[in-house]
């Protein structure tokens, strides 16, 4: 019987690796009902021992289990491709990436040996800690930044109940994987937006000569 760290560990990967299938090109023109089966297909499918271990095992075994603020995003990505509504709003979604880079260059080149100071040692149950987040999740709600707010709440949650086998509160919030993710959305988006403005710039009729 595999412990309950587990079950939740390969749920995750499973969620993810459904999630993934059903944004590949090739499936878009699909209904979205066969696009449904196909998620929850991959998802049974990737928990079904082929051999020793799994494909949501070895998945897991390569990247570690998925954060919460993960599986929120690639919720609302399901969401979004099977209902065709987007539970978040963009405002919202870009203010996640943001948080979520933010936090990933704080923490990462720190808990590899940058500086003296490790904040990863702050998630073993840091009262600053959990305090600096719970002034994050209200600004980000006051903000009508809803997403950010439930990741935060959702992950401290999981954090409490030991969700995963990890003990420390950044595991629940982060993982390399949605880091390098919300690092090259904001790459992608400023690039549009540098294109759009030089796009616009060009566009400008010429002023006129003087007399």
């Amino acid at each position: 019987m595999p412990a309950f760290t587990d079950i939740t560990g390969l749920l995750g990967i499973a969620i993810a690796l459904g999630a993934t299938v059903i944004a590949l090109p090739g499936l878009r023109r699909l209904s979205r009902g066969r696009v449904g089966g196909i998620f929850f297909a991959v998802m049974i499918l990737s928990v079904v021992p082929f051999g020793p271990l799994s494909a949501a095992a070895c998945v897991r075994g390569a990247f570690g289990d998925l954060s919460i603020t993960a599986l929120v995003l690639l919720g609302g990505a399901t969401l979004r491709r099977l209902t065709g509504a987007a539970p978040v709003e963009s405002r919202a979604r870009f203010a996640m990436l943001v948080f979520v880079a933010v936090a990933a260059l704080a923490l990462y080149p720190m808990a590899l040996g940058i500086g003296r100071f490790d904040p990863y040692h702050l998630g073993y149950g840091s009262p600053w800690f959990a305090g600096v987040l719970c002034v994050a999740a209200l600004a980000a709600w006051f903000g009508r930044c809803d997403v950010l707010a439930v990741c935060i709440a959702l992950a401290t949650l999981a954090w409490s109940v030991r969700w995963y086998e990890s003990t420390n509160l950044w595991d629940y919030l982060l993982d390399p994987l949605v880091s390098f993710y919300a690092l090259g959305a904001l790459v992608v988006c400023g690039v549009r937006a540098i294109r759009a403005t030089r796009a616009v710039s060009n566009s400008d009729p010429a002023p006129a000569s003087l007399p």
